[in-house]
């Protein structure tokens, strides 16, 4: 008898559709500890979702006004620049999550979640918790439906796996790893054979995009040290806050210098203190993101705005960041 197909516990609705020559900057975002303060892990918390509603849901600082400058882009007018959400949290929670982004403001183009009631049908309890298979399957099969011009840029944390789901995502996706090796490489990460088959087909569809993710922003939460991701530099980025993501975007071009003071203004309504923002600023000319004459420009804006007074000598770049930049 041949063996039942198993289908990734995958929900997603797509809002957008694009030329087949569209080519841009696209940006998933991950939810949980990423955008939202809050997290779905448990069968309890399941059997809260019904009594559940958007006001409920608490934003991380900052975030909500970095993802409406992402939307804008580095223009004055906006360049309405996609934005996808995609959570390991059940897909009965999409209405209530898609409210929220709307009471904050967010525009977005579609969001991908966990079918949890798949996973208890089929008695799979463990995929409940695990994230590496499921994560890859949502992104990959996101990655299909895209033209081969998006460039991606990945947001999310690092409470859970974020940082080894898109290292293995932005490699597959570049055809860096064989198809023949993948099963061996997911099976480190505790991906069965039967997900790993799945994943291999997902990434036939999707094709060999090398450079296809630009870049990861991870928040980090759990990690005190960012020199934990030096192996993964500059391609991925440690981030404290929403203000050192938005002077990420801000150095690479996806927003702009007055965006990101936005952010930096809506940290300060959230108690952020003006020393935090210098030291955000601080720690990125460090590892060598930010130069000289970009500082100025902040030092300009950020002291016009009362935000933060920029003094004293700039920090040397770390040999050791600089040793992995390009």
């Amino acid at each position: 008898m041949a063996r039942k197909r198993w289908r990734f516990p995958v929900h997603t609705v797509s809002k957008r559709s694009y030329p087949a020559d569209w080519q841009g900057e696209i940006f998933t975002c991950d939810i949980d500890r990423t955008y939202l303060n809050t997290r779905f892990s448990s069968l309890k918390g399941v059997a809260r979702i019904p009594f559940e509603g958007a006001l409920d849901k608490v934003t991380i600082p900052g975030m909500a006004q970095l993802l409406k400058e992402v939307r804008r882009g580095p223009g004055e007018v906006s360049r309405h620049t996609p934005i996808y959400f995609v959570s390991s949290s059940p897909n009965q929670l999409r209405r209530v999550l898609e409210r929220k982004f709307l009471l904050d403001g967010i525009e977005f183009d579609g969001t991908t979640f966990k079918n949890w009631g798949a996973l208890l049908r089929r008695g799979r309890l463990s995929g409940l918790k695990k994230q590496v298979s499921y994560k890859l399957a949502a992104l990959l099969g996101n990655r299909a439906s895209l033209p081969p011009g998006a460039q991606e840029i990945l947001l999310g944390d690092d409470l859970e796996v974020d940082p080894i789901i898109y290292g293995l995502y932005r490699r597959i996706l570049a055809g860096d790893i064989p198809l023949g090796d993948l099963p061996a490489v997911l099976a480190q990460h505790g991906v069965s054979a039967d997900d790993a088959r799945g994943i291999a087909e997902l990434k036939l569809r999707a094709g060999n995009i090398p450079g296809g993710v630009q870049r990861a922003l991870i928040r980090t939460e759990r990690t005190e040290n960012p020199e934990a991701f030096l192996g993964s530099w500059p391609w991925l980025v440690p981030c404290h806050d929403a203000f050192q993501m938005a002077l990420t975007l801000w150095d690479q071009g996806s927003i702009s210098a007055v965006g990101t003071m936005r952010v930096a203004r809506k940290l300060r309504l959230f108690d952020v203190s003006p020393a935090s923002l210098e030291t955000s600023v601080m720690e990125m000319v460090r590892r060598g993101l930010l130069d000289a004459k970009q500082v100025e420009q902040l030092a300009v804006l950020l002291e016009q705005q009362g935000l933060c007074h920029l003094e004293g000598p700039l920090p040397a770049v770390d040999p050791a960041w600089a040793a992995v930049s390009p």
